[in-house]
């Protein structure tokens, strides 16, 4: 599947698109020496060509990625996230539908957002679903806590559920652009790799 690197105050994640629509977001392993990559990379030996419209929607990504952690916009609208193609079933595409809309820094239970989504006894669901969400930050489920308000868990890194949310709030309360269209430009993405797994 071919992606690219995008660049975070905590070193280099991944975005990877298929068919040229976003399908997966690999954030940097926190706790690590940041990971800095440089330079456009050529497809791997045994991937395929990269197709003009994986590029471009590879840039656009990475872009957009570098600029939610630049603190330029700090949200994703609806018309740029793929929900269709992300969500398994109507159930996940309801609830990251509903996910798009909580403000950044803001949080809500899983209970909250099962009921946002229209499934109001659907919490435990709605949990499966933020766990297995293919493209974290872009579907904010950081935002999604436990009913208590703990944080709850986050992939392999729970500590990114708190950095992510921190990052908002400082953002939010600098004035900084919060919404999803029309934010400025900035670096794109750099890296391209193809490395010919589906």
């Amino acid at each position: 599947m071919p992606w690219t690197f995008f660049t975070t105050p905590w070193g280099s994640g991944r975005v990877f698109v298929s068919e040229g629509t976003l399908a997966g977001v690999e954030l940097p392993r926190l706790g690590q020496s940041p990971r800095s990559e440089s330079g456009l990379m050529p497809p791997k030996a045994a991937g395929e060509p990269l197709l003009r419209r994986d590029a471009d929607a590879l840039l656009l990504w990475a872009e957009r990625l570098e600029a939610y952690f630049r603190g330029e916009r700090l949200a994703f609208g609806l018309d740029e996230v793929p929900l269709k193609k992300l969500a398994s079933t109507a159930f996940r595409l309801h609830v990251y539908r509903s996910l798009l809309q909580v403000p950044p820094g803001e949080t809500v239970s899983y209970g909250e957002l099962a009921l946002l989504a229209g499934y109001p006894r659907a919490a435990r669901a709605v949990g499966t679903a933020m766990a297995t969400n293919p493209v974290p930050v872009v579907l904010p489920c950081h935002r999604v806590v436990l009913a208590d308000g703990r944080l709850g868990r986050y992939g392999e890194d729970p500590a990114w559920k708190e950095l992510l949310l921190e990052h908002e709030r400082t953002h939010v309360s600098q004035g900084s652009l919060a919404h999803a269209a029309g934010s400025p430009p900035g670096r794109l993405g750099e890296g391209l790799v193809s490395d010919g797994q589906g």
